[in-house]
């Protein structure tokens, strides 16, 4: 109690500054207090210290919870669902909640509508939007907005409040602060045009101060007043049941990082040809032709196969019937974006990872980029897991193709600029082997002295090699005069052109 109690004491007292300093003091800032995954007697402190607004985003669990509680007496709380909206969750959210903050389609509209029951008030409902512009948040786009917001109006059971929006999780402050402001100006247009449209919902922890800055009235807290999430049936890091669908080279590579930290006995491993998940079987690892029994009983699902045969495979997942909301998929398809597979499996607790070919030798860089559902304890789980591989480097899917571009790609474009160099070694005379032997070490002391001199610019270190007017100036007035960078911007971009191709594909 003493904790909880503390903890509301110190998030009342970062809003109450926040006003102070932004001159907010005529706007009354609405605490909502995250509760979700948070058993009941921790809600139960946080109402004994007078906070009536709890958010969830899990309808089954809320649900429960909320039942249990107005059993109880706790009559008068204000309940708030603030995640992503799965079609098949509405009529437990339309039952249970006082407003829902993430409508972003007209379906989901319709369906809270026709699903709310007659004997309750109409449903207070916001507009989340994607202020990030991010693919893997939810929220609709600004060009949606008018029709979604016409249709709510149209629904007798539901009633608009406003707007919600989740900037990016950056440390970029400035970004930040666009995302909010931009949100606050269409607050302040649509405001003037409806009745009762009163509630901009920005902000939680790591960007309150600034929310409340950009005006707005209610942030969402968790963490600062609950602690970490908890999760049921919580299991120990490497207690984990891991499935892969698929063998290929880069299940494989995974497979090998994942073994060196966690217990084999664990994984098992699916693909239409037993006789090659023999060697997985060789380490430990259960092996199955059958996809759905390889999931069944796990925790983390690596998806390996290729793009054009991943819609069948998530689709027979789909069907299976087995309770996919809790596992995390790891996808490393490639063109095949997480709304895609969302669609599919209908849970957001998804991954996409895109390795490049070095990570079998643990120098790898592997792009990672999460869905909304992903929490911090399951990114942490997937980086450990990556960890023996290479380096991880995180962001958003825009981010995930230039990291495929330049990386995963990238390997190649070296390879072909080393060919080149032992060709022309060849060509003057070299053995081949030799040739290969002095362009390998030039390659691996030149990235070494680009990793060792981190405080220098490969610039200068370009430079450090090249006198004006000698043999190294001669060879790169040659590299200038083909137009080498403009070569390396169109072989980058046509990589990403047919990335973008790949995922209007699927």
């Amino acid at each position: 109690m003493d904790s909880i109690k503390h903890n509301l004491s110190l998030v009342h007292q970062s809003i109450a500054d926040a006003c102070t300093t932004h001159n907010c003091e005529k706007i009354s800032v609405n605490l909502l207090c995250v509760s979700k995954t948070k058993p009941e007697d921790l809600i139960k402190q946080a109402y004994a210290c007078g906070e009536r607004h709890f958010g969830e985003s899990y309808a089954v669990e809320a649900s429960e919870k909320i039942q249990s509680l107005k059993a109880q007496g706790y009559n008068d709380i204000v309940w708030h669902f603030i995640g992503p909206i799965q079609k098949n969750k509405t009529k437990l959210i339309a039952a249970n909640f006082d407003i829902v903050e993430s409508v972003d389609r007209d379906i989901v509209a319709k369906r809270l509508n026709d699903q709310r029951p007659d004997e309750l008030p109409a449903l207070d409902v916001l507009v989340q939007v994607n202020i990030s512009h991010e693919d893997q948040k939810s929220g609709c786009e600004e060009s949606d907005i008018d029709d979604i917001i016409s249709c709510i109006n149209s629904l007798p059971k539901l009633r608009l409040r406003g707007f919600m929006g989740i900037a990016t999780d950056t440390t970029d402050k400035a970004l930040i602060e666009s995302e909010f402001a931009h949100l606050k100006a269409l607050f302040d247009k649509y405001k003037t045009k409806f009745d009762n449209f009163d509630i901009l919902s920005m902000g939680m922890t790591h960007d309150l101060d600034l929310a409340i800055k950009h005006g707005s009235n209610e942030v969402r807290i968790g963490t600062a007043i609950f602690g970490a999430r908890e999760y049921k049936n919580k299991v120990t890091m490497n207690e984990q049941k891991i499935a892969f669908i698929g063998g290929g080279n880069m299940a494989t590579c995974i497979f090998e990082s994942i073994v060196k930290s966690f217990d084999v006995k664990n994984i098992t491993v699916s693909g239409p040809h037993l006789e090659k998940l023999e060697k997985f079987k060789a380490k430990g690892a259960s092996i199955t032709t059958d996809n759905v029994a390889a999931i069944k009983d796990a925790q983390v699902i690596f998806l390996g196969v290729k793009p054009q045969i991943l819609t069948s495979v998530l689709q027979e997942l789909s069907a299976s019937g087995v309770n996919l909301s809790d596992k995390l998929f790891v996808s490393m398809a490639a063109g095949f974006k997480l709304s895609s597979i969302s669609n599919l499996l209908k849970t957001h607790k998804l991954i996409r990872i895109m390795p490049n070919t070095p990570a079998k030798l643990g120098l790898g860089v592997i792009a990672v980029t999460y869905d909304t559902e992903v929490t911090d304890e399951q990114k942490t789980l997937c980086k450990t897991m990556l960890s023996h591989m290479g380096t991880c480097i995180e962001g958003d899917e825009n981010n995930l193709n230039v990291i495929g571009a330049v990386c995963g790609c990238g390997p190649a474009f070296v390879y072909r600029f080393m060919e080149a160099l032992i060709t022309e070694a060849i060509r003057h005379g070299i053995s081949e082997q030799d040739a290969r032997k002095m362009v390998e070490q030039t390659v691996f002391g030149s990235v070494n002295m680009v990793i060792q001199n981190q405080d220098t610019t490969i610039a200068a270190l370009r430079e450090a090699v090249t006198s004006k007017g000698g043999t190294t100036f001669a060879g790169l007035t040659k590299m200038t005069e083909g137009n080498f960078e403009k070569i390396m911007e169109n072989t980058i971009q046509a990589s990403l052109d047919r990335t973008y191709e790949f995922e209007k594909m699927f």
